[in-house]
């Protein structure tokens, strides 16, 4: 019979503290027995555990309960004013930034031209967060981490963002730790292609089971991958470049034209025209199609013109990923929604094999800000939970780093030392 080692106390003593600060991000000002109902602790280990976190200075006494029966208890939260997040997205005309809490409260935000802003990703960037921690009256030295959304793939064995020719100043090597060292303490910077943070705003706090591909339509083309809750970056972060996929045809400039040149921006919008479908950009032009596809013919051509043209791409994608599903995102995909997400699964079926539901996005707003924002939540939530992991130690938490992402246990078990 194999033997087993007693648990440490010390990690179970973590492991309870790491549930009671979850609890209360999750819920706000919580009472003793609040916290008891939630995580299934006993009423001494929640005792013992908010007692270690207050003297940790991660947990604060906020007031009473009021209108219950019984005496008035005490209710706790979390001390989460020294703990900001910016998330960023940049675009080769603006930056956004939107500066938020651990519990995703967006606390501002700033919108700025990229000619408004210093010359240089570094400089511009901490302008940018300078600014959102001014307008948020808070200190700049709060904000703790950045995530970066970029129309581009990060390499981050060479700390280079690639395939971002709108963006020059963003290519340069050793972008992160430039960014990271134009602020005087510490920020962990994180940078991701766009259409990866599209993804994760796309999969919400649950992802699908199996393999799911975001197709992005805009001006530019690409594609994420997330294989059970992993997004796939490929060895240099250039998994998803699918925009560079010879397919049949001929180009004037000499071999194949790319998938680009067939549902990049500019190709959907000629194409648009061909059809007698109007339209400044090509998302406006698939919108106007998609609501005159019953009276006008050639809406009706249009939509399915370019439904072949995105099947055609697809079906080298779907022989090489096989995913469960795709989703069209980007301005082509939200505007043609499910009548061109419909097209585009049946002009599939006739070109490939394999079977992949395709479906229209369903996030509103900036789907790479959406993504950014909740990376930058699960970034400022493990700091959060890594100081539990720390106030065992009953030293006060005055600046806090991110070590050792240990996942909070699945279950609200209590755990006890033999």
């Amino acid at each position: 019979m194999p033997r087993t080692s007693p648990a440490r106390p010390a990690l179970l003593r973590s492991l309870n503290d790491r549930t009671v600060l979850a609890v209360l991000l999750a819920q706000g000002p919580s009472s003793r027995a609040d916290v008891v109902r939630a995580t299934g602790l006993s009423k001494p280990t929640v005792a013992e555990a908010l007692s270690r976190l207050e003297d940790a200075g991660l947990v604060v006494e906020a007031g009473e309960t009021v209108g219950r029966r019984g005496p008035n208890g005490r209710l706790h939260d979390l001390a989460i004013g020294h703990l900001r997040g910016a998330a960023l997205t940049v675009e080769p005309s603006r930056l956004t930034c939107e500066l938020l809490d651990p519990r995703g409260v967006v606390l501002t935000s700033v919108e700025r031209s990229r000619t408004d802003l210093p010359r240089g990703a570094a400089e511009a960037t901490h302008a940018l967060v300078s600014e959102a921690a001014r307008a948020a009256r808070v200190p700049l030295t709060s904000v703790c981490d950045l995530v970066i959304s970029v129309p581009g793939s990060y390499d981050a064995a060479h700390d280079q963002v690639r395939y971002a020719d709108r963006i020059p100043d963003w290519t340069v090597p050793g972008i992160a730790a430039a960014i990271g060292g134009a602020f005087r303490h510490d920020v962990t910077v994180t940078l991701d292609n766009d259409v990866n943070l599209a993804l994760v705003a796309e999969r919400g706090d649950e992802p699908r089971a199996g393999v799911t591909s975001l197709l992005w339509l805009g001006a530019g083309v690409g594609l994420a991958t997330d294989m059970a809750g992993v997004l796939y970056r490929g060895v240099s972060g250039g998994a998803g470049e699918v925009g560079y996929i010879p397919v049949p045809g001929s180009d004037p400039r000499g071999g194949h034209p790319d998938f680009q040149d067939l549902v990049g921006g500019a190709a959907v919008l000629r194409l648009a025209r061909e059809h007698g479908v109007g339209g400044r950009t090509a998302g406006a032009a698939v919108e106007r199609a998609v609501e005159t596809v019953a009276t006008e013919p050639g809406s009706a051509a249009f939509l399915d013109d370019l439904a072949a043209r995105i099947a055609l791409g697809l079906s080298v994608i779907v022989a090489v990923l096989d995913p469960g599903v795709v989703v069209l995102g980007g301005m082509v995909g939200r505007a043609g929604g499910p009548a061109l997400a419909t097209r585009t699964a049946k002009s599939l079926r006739s070109s490939s094999r394999l079977r992949s539901a395709v479906v229209a996005t369903a996030v509103s707003g900036d789907p790479a800000l959406v993504g950014a924002r909740a990376v930058t939540v699960e970034q400022l939530t493990e700091r959060l939970l890594d100081a539990g992991d720390r106030s065992t130690s009953s030293a006060r938490v005055d600046h806090v780093d991110v070590s050792s992402h240990i996942p909070l246990p699945r279950t609200a078990k209590e755990v006890h030392a033999r």
